[in-house]
């Protein structure tokens, strides 16, 4: 969740200050990654999200707010030994 007004006023309103937010997106959760890596646990990232439901849920103002993304974590299967979903490619039909 990020607030581009805040970044904005931040930044002067300069032209990579939406930049910054993805950037800063990426280090968070980086560093997401290396805090769930070092519990033995599994990371993930996604920018698959509905802005709408998400504010709605958590009671964020959508002019105000905006859902970059979520990173989630969990047990890691051992047996499994997978590390990606793989679905099939597009093809043409």
């Amino acid at each position: 969740m990020a607030r581009p007004r805040r970044n904005h006023w931040k930044y002067r309103r300069h032209a990579k200050a939406y930049k910054v937010l993805m950037l800063d997106s990426g280090h968070l959760s980086q560093t997401f990654y290396l805090a769930a890596a070092s519990l033995g646990l599994g990371a993930f990232y996604t920018a698959a999200l509905n802005d709408g439901d998400f504010c709605e849920r958590f009671g964020f103002d959508p002019a105000e707010h905006v859902v970059i993304g979520a990173n989630g974590l969990g047990i890691i299967d051992e047996e499994k030994q997978e590390l990606h979903f793989l679905p099939e490619p597009l093809t043409a039909a």
